[in-house]
């Protein structure tokens, strides 16, 4: 379910402490980072590719691609290292950075060279009142999930999900349904929304 960038945060209290949730969404994205790699080198053709996107070589880490797609008014961006959604003005720009582990606000009109990381462009997000510069990717996000579950059938992530659990330094975090449920009620109301180490489909049936 797409989510607009500027509806109102329903509720008054918070469920859990804003940088939990934080927490929980680096998380996801270091687990949904390996999966987006598995889909840039299937065998049977890169599925960013064949999605539009446009693959160039990274300007930052030689040997590795990036691949770029205009989105919501701005620009979706993906590296080995960094992904993230930037606006062409500057002024409202996400990004999460996989050797620190960590999500960021992008202030910068520009993507990142990965690797590079000024501290000038960068500051720590507020779920609550800065969702709105991490909606357009988190729809993205899930568009591409629908789209990958309706072109590869849904064995495809769950076969994704338990090669990462093999990796001998993985933190397997939730399977791929729960975490697609977890982001939609996270990108709903980060106010209300639950810690991910407590949520499952089941459970919120």
């Amino acid at each position: 379910m797409r989510r607009s960038a500027d509806f109102p945060i329903q509720g008054s209290s918070l469920t859990h402490p804003p940088s939990s949730l934080l927490r929980d969404l680096s998380a996801a994205f270091m687990q949904q980072m390996f999966f987006w790699g598995m889909d840039a080198s299937i065998q049977t053709g890169n599925l960013f590719e064949k999605r539009g996107f446009t693959k160039s070589p990274s300007p930052g880490l030689k040997g590795t691609s990036c691949y770029s797609l205009p989105w919501n008014g701005g620009e979706i961006f993906l590296h080995g290292a960094c992904v993230g959604w930037i606006s062409p003005d500057g002024k409202a720009g996400f990004i999460f950075i996989r050797p620190k582990g960590k999500c960021f606000l992008w202030h910068d009109d520009k993507p990142p060279v990965p690797g590079i990381w000024p501290a000038e462009s960068l500051s720590t997000p507020d779920l609550i009142s800065n969702l709105p510069s991490l909606i357009p990717f988190l729809n993205w996000w899930l568009d591409h999930e629908a789209w990958i579950s309706g072109e590869m059938g849904s064995a495809y992530r769950t076969n994704c999900f338990r090669k990462y659990r093999t990796l001998p330094k993985s933190k397997p975090w939730l399977t791929p349904a729960d975490g697609i449920a977890w982001l939609d009620l996270l990108m709903e109301n980060p106010a209300t929304a639950p810690r991910a180490k407590r949520f499952s489909l089941s459970r919120a049936a």
